[in-house]
Formats: C-alpha cells, sequence, structure tokens
C-alpha cells in the first residue's frame, strides 16, 4: 500500500524516471549497435577486397604471366615481354596483402604460401622458356609451352582461391545478418519506446488532470502529437471526441506496428493508409514519414543488391562462355553475343571484329542475333565511318535512345518495331580496342546494365588478344613443321643418290679388277 500512494504522489517522477532509463537503455544499445555495424561495415568491405585479390591471382598476374610470354615468342621483343615481368615482381606483393589479411581473419596461410611457391615456379619456368627462345630454340620451346604449367597453377589457385573466396562469402554473410540485427534492433527499441511511452503519458496526464478543460487540454495534446509525431492525416481536428483520438492513437500504433513488421520481413510495397500526395509534405517529420522514407531506402538498398548480384552472375556465366570458347574466334563470337543479347533482354545485337590486314583495319561483323534466332550478314565496316566506326574511333560507349532514322528496325511476326534504346561498347583490354559490340532493345538499358556490358567487354577483348596469339602460334608452327617435312625429303633425296653413287663406283671397281686380272694372265 505504501509503495502504491508513493507511486500515485510521484507519478511524473516514477514516469521520467522510466523514461529516463529506457532512452539511457535506446543510448546504450545506439552505440552499441553502431559499432557493431561499423565494424561489420568494415569486414565486409576487407571481404570484398580479398575476393578481389584473390581473383587478380589468375586475371592479373597468371593471364600477364601467359599473355608476356607468347607475345615474346612471337616477336622476339622485350616490351611484349613486359606484361609477364611486371605480373612476376607483383607476385609477393599481392600474396603478403592477402596473407595479412587472412592473418588477421586467424584464417590458415600454409595453402596460400604453397599457392606462393607455385606462382613462383612458374614464374622461374616462364624465365627458361625465355632464356629458351633466347638461343633460338623453338622446339625446346614448344616442348615447354606443351607442358601447359599455366593450367596447373590455375586448378592449384581452384582449389586454394576459391576455398579463400568462399571463407570471405561466409565472413559477409555473418557480417551482413550482425549488421542487419543491430538495424533491426534499433528500430524494435524505437517502437518499443514509442508504444510504451506515448499511452503511460497519456495515461499519467489523464489521471492527473481531474476537470473537462484538463481533459480536453489532454485530448487536444494528444491529437496534436498523434498527427506531429506519428501521423497526420490532413483533416480537422476533432480533439473533442476522446474516443475517437484514442481510436486514432490505436489505429496509428497499429499501422506502425505493422508497417515496420512488413518491413523486416522484407515487404517493401507496404503502404501507410491515409497517407497521399496531399498530406505528404504534412509528414516529412512524422513516423509515418520516416518510415516511408525508410522503406524507401531499403528498397533502393534491395535494387542495389540485385544489381550487382544479377552483374555479378553474370560476369560468372559470361566468363565461363569465354574461356570453354576462346581456342575458336567463330565460336566464341556467337556465344558471346547470344549469351548478352539473351541476358539483357534485348532483341538485336552484333559483335563486330577488328580485321588488321597490312596497313588496311576495318571492323568485320563476326556474329549477331537478331530475334531469338541467328542471322548471318557479310558486313565490313570501315573506320569512323557511321556509329560503329565512330565508336571505335572515339573508344568510348555510345548510348541512344532515338536512333536515326531507318538505322535498323527489330522483326517479328506482328511487324516491325524500331528499337527504343541501342547502346555501343568498344571492347578493349589494356586499352586497345579489339571488337565493337551492338546491342539494340525495345527497353531502356540502365546504368548498371551499360558498367556490366563495358567489363565483359574486357573478357572478350582478353580472349580475343589470346585467340590471335594463338592462332600465330599455329602459323608459326605449321611453317616449321612444313620446313622440316621439306628438310626429310631432300635428306632422303640425297641419301638414295649417295647410295647410287656407292654402287656405281662399286660396279667400276669390280670391272678394273677383272681387266686387271686378264691383263696378268695374258
Amino acid at each position: 500500500m505504501k509503495l502504491l500512494s508513493f507511486i500515485k504522489k510521484r507519478s511524473i517522477a516514477v514516469v521520467i524516471a522510466i523514461v529516463s532509463m529506457l532512452l539511457i537503455g535506446n543510448a546504450i544499445l545506439i552505440y552499441h549497435n553502431k559499432n557493431k555495424i561499423i565494424k561489420n561495415s568494415a569486414l565486409m568491405r576487407e571481404s570484398e577486397s580479398i575476393r578481389g585479390q584473390v581473383g587478380g591471382l589468375v586475371s592479373e598476374l597468371l593471364h600477364g604471366i601467359d599473355l608476356g610470354i607468347r607475345g615474346y615468342a612471337i616477336t622476339k621483343k622485350e616490351e611484349l615481354f613486359s606484361p609477364t615481368q611486371a605480373a612476376i615482381e607483383a607476385i609477393d606483393k599481392r600474396f603478403d596483402f592477402i596473407k595479412k589479411v587472412l592473418e588477421k581473419q586467424h584464417q590458415d596461410t600454409a595453402p596460400l604460401e604453397t599457392l606462393r611457391k607455385t606462382y613462383h615456379d612458374y614464374g622461374d619456368f616462364i624465365m627458361q622458356m625465355k632464356d629458351t627462345l633466347a638461343v633460338d630454340s623453338m622446339r625446346t620451346f614448344q616442348k615447354m609451352l606443351e607442358e601447359d604449367r599455366g593450367l596447373k597453377v590455375f586448378m592449384q589457385w581452384d582449389d586454394v582461391g576459391m576455398k579463400i573466396i568462399r571463407n570471405e562469402d561466409s565472413l559477409n554473410v555473418e557480417a551482413n545478418a550482425e549488421y542487419e540485427s543491430a538495424i533491426n534492433s534499433n528500430l524494435y527499441l524505437q517502437a518499443f519506446i514509442l508504444m510504451i511511452g506515448l499511452p503511460t503519458l497519456g495515461y499519467v496526464i489523464y489521471k492527473i488532470q481531474s476537470d473537462e478543460k484538463q481533459r480536453l487540454l489532454l485530448l487536444a495534446k494528444l491529437e496534436e502529437n498523434n498527427r506531429k509525431y506519428i501521423f497526420n492525416p490532413g483533416t480537422a481536428v476533432a480533439a473533442t471526441n476522446p474516443e475517437q483520438v484514442i481510436d486514432n492513437s490505436i489505429v496509428n500504433l497499429q499501422q506502425a506496428s505493422e508497417f515496420i513488421e512488413n518491413i523486416s520481413e522484407g515487404k517493401y510495397t507496404a503502404q501507410w493508409a491515409g497517407l497521399n500526395n496531399t498530406n505528404e509534405s504534412l509528414n516529412e517529420t512524422s513516423l509515418a514519414g520516416r518510415l516511408t522514407n525508410m522503406r524507401e531506402q531499403l528498397k533502393q538498398m534491395k535494387r542495389e543488391e540485385e544489381r550487382r548480384l544479377w552483374t555479378n552472375e553474370g560476369l560468372t556465366k559470361f566468363s565461363e562462355i569465354v574461356r570453354n570458347h576462346q581456342s575458336n574466334l567463330t565460336e566464341l563470337s556467337n556465344e558471346v553475343i547470344r549469351f548478352l543479347t539473351r541476358y539483357f533482354g534485348a532483341q538485336q545485337g552484333g559483335l563486330f571484329v577488328l580485321r588488321e590486314e597490312g596497313a588496311d583495319s576495318y571492323l568485320e561483323l563476326a556474329a549477331c542475333y537478331a530475334f531469338d534466332r541467328k542471322k548471318f550478314i557479310e558486313r565490313r565496316i570501315d573506320i569512323g565511318v557511321g556509329l560503329i566506326g565512330q565508336a571505335y574511333l572515339e573508344g568510348e560507349t555510345t548510348f541512344l535512345t532515338k536512333l536515326p532514322e531507318g538505322y535498323t528496325y527489330i522483326t517479328s511476326g506482328m511487324g516491325e518495331a524500331t528499337p527504343g534504346c541501342l547502346v555501343i561498347v568498344p571492347m578493349k583490354y589494356n586499352d586497345k580496342i579489339e571488337a565493337i559490340i551492338e546491342i539494340a532493345s525495345l527497353e531502356k538499358f540502365e546504368d548498371h546494365q551499360i558498367s556490366f556490358l563495358e567489363k565483359a567487354g574486357e573478357f572478350v577483348a582478353s580472349a580475343l588478344q589470346s585467340v590471335r596469339t594463338t592462332e600465330k602460334m599455329q602459323e608459326l608452327l605449321s611453317a616449321s613443321q612444313r620446313q622440316t617435312e621439306e628438310m626429310r625429303a631432300t635428306e632422303e633425296e640425297l641419301r638414295q643418290n649417295l647410295e647410287e653413287l656407292q654402287a656405281t663406283q662399286e660396279a667400276m671397281n669390280r670391272m678394273r679388277r677383272e681387266e686387271n686380272g686378264r691383263a696378268k694372265s695374258s
């Protein structure tokens, strides 16, 4: 009884103490969650960095080593060997960075050191190949090249590097889960404080104010707070009706609770009933307005995440296609344009490959894709001519939403239509343009799709350079084999002539001995 009497006499102080404890608890939790958010954000950035560095072991180091030695083998020019030299020199720097981060994450670095040694061994082997070329031992170089040690390095990278990437993905997922947990706990606490604080404050004030005037003031204040902090419908204030005011408060709190629950479940299409263009400006700082803004921010984050996943999955599939068909230019061109056109949901696409015949350079249509079927067209475009030739000359992406009259049409069984969007992207690697891709669609492309196409262009350009290098190597090998066969034929002809001379000499010797014998008997 004494406790109840104490609470009644000092109800305001009790409420202040409770609210203060909630605010202190809220501040402590916010500070704690802030540290968690900072920590996990740094961990996610760190994981992304490690993924890029590990992937660079193949895309930059291994490919750089192979590219330089092949260029040097063809031309014997030291400047073409620079990618190999630079890649070999960068091995320790890249591995040291990865090792430092892995040790910070308390991961086993022994497999990484083994992979480092494999890269160094491969670098030493490449230097031996260069030395072999320096003394013009092409046959020894070919035998060393046929060992394909680069594949062994890639296989070991696939075992070690992919394991590191999977571990980083796991850390990324855990960090993201803690990040989301921190944000959700803040939201839940704020909602809890709101749901507990306002009704408690209203109850205390109602009990303290006994007369009708104070009751009306209380209702007016409650309605004002509802409109200011929760939701303002923009209608006339009806503070004289206590039931309506309380019902509005309950409905608003229920909406807030349901809205927060929907957002926490990922339902970003949730709407606050009654919020429209008319009263939107009245709720810029209210709970309804802030929750709506938070929903839009989360929707944007989700869209960005979907775009990132779309880009990563597309590049993974695309790199697999390039890797599987990089030995054949025709198959590579057809598969590239087919995949990109379908992945973009476009209707037309063309791949124009650079051809160099002495001093003459031009773009040749290597593959095209139109309305879910391939259509082969003989077409040559000179440098600087038309949109494609100009894009090659400028080396920049061309993006059009209004095409020149009669430039192209998208044809179907229902008729023809002019594309609503056209993108032309130079595919370049190491600042050298190897091809031009053109994709037309009825729908407008977004920025992340164009960025994806530019990244994919690097894969294609690198593969085209590799194909051209391989073709030149095959031509040199064929010429060497022809020369070897001609020398063998000449050697066989000389051997036969020698045998005939020897047989003739032996016959002459026999005849000379017979004549000498007859002379002696005479």
